[in-house]
Order: C-alpha cells, then sequence, then structure tokens
C-alpha cells in the first residue's frame, strides 16, 4: 500500500541523495580537469557511474524499500541540479587554480 503522509519525506530524502551525487561529480570532474589526460577522463567517468547508481539504488533502498517512483527520480534529479547549480563556481574556481600550477 503507498503511503501518502511519508512521500514528502521520501523526496526529500532523495532530493539529498541527488545533492551528495552533485558534489561528488563535482569533485571528480575538478580532478579531471586537473589532470587533463584522456584515460583519467574515462576512469571517472566510470568511477562516477558507479557513484551514482550506488547512491541513488541506497537513498532509494532506505526511502521507499527500493521501489522506483517517478516522483522519487525527479527528486533525485532536482537536488543533482541544485547542488550543480549551487557549487559549480566554487568548484570552477578550485578547477582553475589546479590547472594553473
Amino acid at each position: 500500500m503507498i503511503d501518502v503522509i511519508a512521500q514528502p519525506y521520501q523526496a526529500l530524502l532523495l532530493f539529498h541523495g541527488g545533492a551528495v551525487a552533485g558534489v561528488v561529480y563535482l569533485l571528480l570532474r575538478s580532478i579531471r580537469v586537473g589532470t587533463g589526460r584522456r584515460w583519467v577522463t574515462h576512469a571517472l567517468d566510470a568511477v562516477f557511474v558507479i557513484l551514482n547508481t550506488s547512491i541513488f539504488a541506497g537513498y532509494l533502498f532506505v526511502a521507499d524499500h527500493g521501489t522506483v517512483r517517478g516522483f522519487l527520480t525527479a527528486a533525485y534529479a532536482g537536488g543533482f541540479a541544485a547542488a550543480y547549480a549551487v557549487f559549480s563556481p566554487l568548484f570552477s574556481k578550485i578547477s582553475q587554480k589546479i590547472r594553473k600550477k
């Protein structure tokens, strides 16, 4: 049975998971840009895919016992987009400093 009262809390939990994944992406992107090597780019992209899948599955399991629902997927994507929009300028400055060295 679907628990309607728990849905906002589930959405907030998945939003947080998306934000965590967004910060992980930005961290890996700054490392990737700093190295500039093609194989590092591919390796870190593979690491991100594995971490993103693990984060999504873990948060989804905690929130709704692993049941994939549209509003939870949208909340996860919204959290990722919010983290990217908020923290991207900070990580961009860090990447520029790494490139200069």
